[in-house]
């Protein structure tokens, strides 16, 4: 990787941790800034370093999600239908990126099984908590599982693409749970970590692959 890759893997890297390191202090004032530094510094390293459309691609879901963690993190979490929508377009973007190396792999299917029945037992679990939320958030699910399909039928060397889906999934899914069904144990902690972590396997596996 050049000088400058690297460095926006640092940048990436110091923000992410000072977000996660100062959960235990917000709101402060521009909490959300910090919140969103990583996820622009790793939109800006796919530009840069993968080629063609690809890389486009992935720019817009990357922004996208950083303004959906900006929406998350204003107020106190008011503005949760928008960031909902910003990370569903997000999640749109990645599986129209992710279809470009759409292969049917036999060896893939269990995952594919898995990421469905998943979805479906995440519905019926969050199901009776979600009144007048039912169907945005039916809506995100099938979206989201279906980017997670589209990652386990990649033609690609790597598998880093299928964790970071897979690191996506979990991060919303605690997040989720959190808002509608039960408090969870350090849930800011574990969505922020898994949710970085999830950002930083999808573009690096892109990087990695191209």
């Amino acid at each position: 990787m050049t000088t400058a890759q690297k460095t926006y893997l640092y940048v990436f890297l110091a923000f992410a941790i000072a977000y996660v390191g100062t959960l235990a202090f917000q709101p402060y004032p521009g909490d959300f800034v910090i919140k969103a530094i990583p996820v622009v510094s790793l939109s800006i390293l796919a530009f840069t370093t993968v080629a063609g459309l690809r890389g486009k691609l992935l720019f817009v879901a990357l922004l996208f999600s950083a303004a959906g963690d900006v929406a998350l993190a204003l107020e106190a979490g008011k503005h949760f239908i928008i960031g909902l929508a910003l990370f569903l377009i997000a999640q749109i973007v990645y599986i129209v990126t992710f279809s470009r190396d759409f292969k049917a792999q036999k060896s893939r299917v269990p995952i594919v099984v898995l990421l469905a029945v998943y979805a479906v037992a995440m519905a019926l679990i969050l199901t009776p908590s979600l009144g007048e939320m039912a169907i945005p958030v039916y809506f995100y699910l099938v979206v989201i599982t279906t980017m997670g399909i589209f990652a386990a039928l990649r033609a690609s060397r790597t598998r880093l693409v299928l964790y970071g889906a897979i690191s996506f999934i979990v991060s919303d899914s605690v997040l989720a749970i959190n808002k509608f069904l039960v408090l969870v144990p350090a849930a800011d902690y574990l969505v922020m970590i898994t949710y970085y972590l999830a950002q930083f396997l999808i573009v690096y596996g892109f990087v990695k692959s191209d």
